[in-house]
């Protein structure tokens, strides 16, 4: 390479391109710096230290499901206002719904626990003080109740009267004599089989009673004495009246309730309830009143005294 600059240049010959940029024959160019000799190699660079960039959330992640829930329930609200709006849901429905819901929410969170009892002492311990909440009753009104008394010879003192009555009959039964042969239970079927005494009449009472219709007589007679009458009467009709009115029948009911909600409450097992039958002749005494004293009736009705 010549250093005058005056010297005028020759022009390389061109040589043909090929696709890579590279001419055909063409030694590759290498460009050394100046001051320094083609010998020397290049100082390499420094190898690149690696970055680490740490990417902090700016929400954590309880606040995303925050969000996201959030997002979820606006979606629902629009939905349901787009439904409402068109017809097909009204607000009374929605607010139904939700309080359904709700509703359903709270008893399943306040269900109570069941234990599993199989002591049937325990159960019959349960069971006998419920005999007070096994109890009907039925009020009865009776109008023209007449006492016919016969008296004097050839009923020449004899008097009537008609009374108007009020009065009730209760029915129940008496689980203080369930004993533990009573209650037995079946571990196979997870049953618990309770035998009640058939239900019996409680009590029988007048309430009011009201004398009316006093027959005309010219002896000395005691009213209260046929007062006395019908009530005997009344009791005795109001009593019949209510056990064909199957007010037995009733009081069963209400026992097999009342008992077999309990144990299965208690237990959580199934519960069959039988009755003994039914004892003839077993009545308290308020439904089955003696005869007033001194007095007798017969076939018609008609009262005399046996004094």
């Amino acid at each position: 390479m010549s250093s005058n600059p005056n010297e005028p240049t020759t022009p390389r010959s061109t040589q043909p391109v090929l696709d890579d940029g590279m001419t055909r024959f063409a030694p590759p160019e290498i460009n050394i710096p100046y001051g320094s000799s083609a010998s020397q190699v290049p100082p390499s660079a420094p190898p690149a230290q690696p970055i680490f960039v740490v990417k902090k959330s700016p929400i954590s992640g309880c606040a995303t499901l925050a969000i996201g829930g959030a997002g979820c329930l606006i979606l629902l609200g629009v939905i349901a206002l787009v439904l409402t709006l068109s017809g097909v849901l009204s607000i009374s429905g929605i607010a139904s719904s939700i309080s359904g819901a709700i509703s359903g929410l709270g008893q399943a969170v306040n269900q109570p626990a069941r234990v599993t009892i199989n002591s049937s002492q325990t159960l019959l311990q349960g069971i006998m003080p419920l005999g007070q909440l096994v109890s009907v009753s039925t009020q009865l009104a009776k109008a023209d109740v007449n006492v016919n008394v016969w008296q004097g010879t050839l009923n020449a003192c004899g008097y009537s009267a008609n009374h108007v009555v009020q009065g009730g009959v209760e029915a129940g039964l008496d689980l203080s004599r369930i004993d533990i042969n009573d209650v037995a239970y079946n571990a196979v079927t997870n049953t618990y089989t309770v035998t009640l005494p058939y239900p019996q009449l409680t009590s029988c009472r007048v309430d009011y009673i009201r004398q009316y219709d006093r027959s005309f007589t010219t002896c000395n007679v005691d009213w209260d004495e046929a007062r006395l009458l019908a009530n005997y009467s009344t009791i005795n009709d109001f009593r019949d009246e209510s056990i064909e009115g199957g007010i037995l029948d009733r009081a069963a009911s209400e026992a097999r309730l009342v008992v077999s909600n309990f144990i299965s409450i208690v237990t959580g097992a199934s519960v069959e309830i039988v009755f003994d039958p039914p004892e003839p002749g077993t009545m308290v005494a308020s439904c089955s009143p003696s005869l007033p004293d001194g007095w007798q009736i017969d076939a018609n009705g008609t009262w005399s005294s046996i004094n």
